[in-house]
């Protein structure tokens, strides 16, 4: 007896989506803290950073069990940044966002697509925290981003051939008939950000009595650089009221700026529903970390900072030495001794530019840019000191690609409409398909019409 299942609705894809997102948020969670550490990622198992308490499956659902806990350790009771909730809950309604984007208009091979991009977009996510607390970029993820962009085309390559799709692949993943997009992009992407980086440490790098040809091959390699006199140029920033070095200004992100990405995510999918995403945050945080001297209105200013969000507290001296050594290069970074862009970007750029091709890494790279000026000269203004080189551009480069993922096909469609209109004596195709013509009210045509 053969049993038909009822066909699943379109929105239980949704949260799949949602659900898978927010379980690699949690590994990216474990992601953000130990690999810039040097630390495995599954040995030991997760545990407390602050008593070693091993943390059990129900105590390690995604969001769930993070509410349920109250953010605090079930043991020793220190409250867990509240860093991992707002990773796994952004991480799951960008998912949902992609599947909205990428998947609904086509069906096909673009289940592939939505795949891979998810990866990516959880790759970013990753670099993001993980350069804003070290400023590092570690090529274990750079590279697995250039693998999944070129992994994209293969895989949609494959699903093409068996689906009988072919000539839909070729015009969209192929170049010529032969080069995938994915080279072509990151191959374009890659090299502007490497032209960028190149010109940008000749031009801000460069010490009094050092050549161009000296400067250059610093580029290259990792070495300090000399003065005239031999001895090694170090400036290590300003010094503060009291004749201490001054704490860089660091760029941080804030559970509420984080519960607004995920509330801006789910909004063109569920519009009316889409302010509990926010909502439902701010509540739980106001009841789990309200003082008893701090008024209403404080708790919820509160979450507007992002006091909670750094390196997750711990005994360890590692954390502590790797937030000392961040502060440091930040107070480098602001002389331009490093120049303007690091070499980490330019790997970025290479997966970036494979997921995106070529026409969307450009429009990524704009974005970027565009954000990174805005952030950059609204931090100068508020703090009265020059942010050009202090901020890392990894942030933007992710927020301009994950904008792109998302709505860049969409731009680029209607920027060709307004900027290439159609003819108004070919309008008269338009209403000559059968479809287009039922839709429309008309009759069908008749042969030889």
């Amino acid at each position: 007896m053969n049993i038909e299942w009822p066909a699943l609705p379109d929105s239980f894809w949704y949260y799949v989506a949602f659900a898978y997102g927010a379980i690699v948020g949690s590994f990216l969670n474990v992601v953000i803290y130990r690999l810039p550490l040097g630390k495995h990622l599954s040995k030991p198992a997760s545990h407390c950073p602050n008593c070693n308490h091993l943390i059990t499956f129900w105590e390690n659902i995604p969001l769930l069990s993070f509410l349920f806990l109250r953010a605090r350790c079930s043991d020793c009771k220190a409250p867990i940044s509240w860093r991992y909730f707002c990773v796994e809950l952004f991480t799951g309604c960008f998912w949902a966002l992609l599947y909205h984007t990428i998947v609904l208009p086509y069906q096909q091979l673009t289940t592939w697509h939505f795949i891979f991009a998810a990866l990516v977009s959880s790759v970013l996510i990753a670099l993001v925290f993980i350069d804003l607390d070290h400023f590092l970029a570690p090529d274990e993820l750079t590279r697995l981003a250039l693998i999944l962009g070129i992994g994209r085309d293969i895989a949609c390559g494959i699903a093409a051939v068996l689906l009988g799709e072919w000539p839909h692949f070729a015009e969209t993943y192929l170049y010529f008939g032969w080069l995938p997009i994915s080279v072509a992009g990151a191959a374009l992407y890659g090299g502007l950000l490497f032209l960028v980086s190149f010109l940008g440490f000749v031009l801000y790098a460069r010490v009094p009595g050092e050549s161009f040809l000296q400067t250059a091959r610093r580029f290259f390699v990792d070495e300090a650089p000399e003065t005239e006199s031999g001895m090694a140029l170090v400036d290590t920033g300003g010094e503060g009221e009291d004749g201490s070095e001054s704490a860089p200004p660091r760029l941080a992100f804030s559970p509420l700026f984080l519960c607004a990405l995920s509330f801006l995510s789910m909004a063109p999918l569920i519009p009316t529903l889409s302010p509990v995403f926010l909502l439902i945050p701010l509540t739980a945080f106001f009841f789990m970390t309200r003082r008893a001297d701090e008024t209403p209105l404080q708790t919820i200013a509160r979450f507007g900072r992002s006091d909670d969000l750094g390196l997750p507290a711990s005994a360890s001296e590692e954390v502590a030495a790797a937030a000392a050594e961040a502060d440091q290069f930040a107070r480098e970074a602001e002389t331009g001794q490093h120049g303007a862009m690091g070499l980490g970007d330019v790997k970025l750029a290479l997966g970036l530019g494979a997921i995106l091709g070529p026409g969307l890494a450009v429009l990524s790279l704009v974005f970027a840019t565009f954000l990174g000026a805005t952030v950059g000269g609204y931090l100068a203004f508020r703090r009265g000191r020059s942010m050009k080189y202090g901020i890392p551009f990894v942030p933007f480069m992710a927020a301009g690609a994950m904008l792109t993922m998302c709505y860049g096909p969409l731009l680029i469609e209607n920027y060709r409409k307004i900027a290439f209109p159609e003819k108004k004596d070919d309008l008269h195709l338009d209403i000559r398909g059968p479809k287009t013509r039922q839709r429309m009210g008309l009759p069908p045509l008749k042969p030889g019409q």
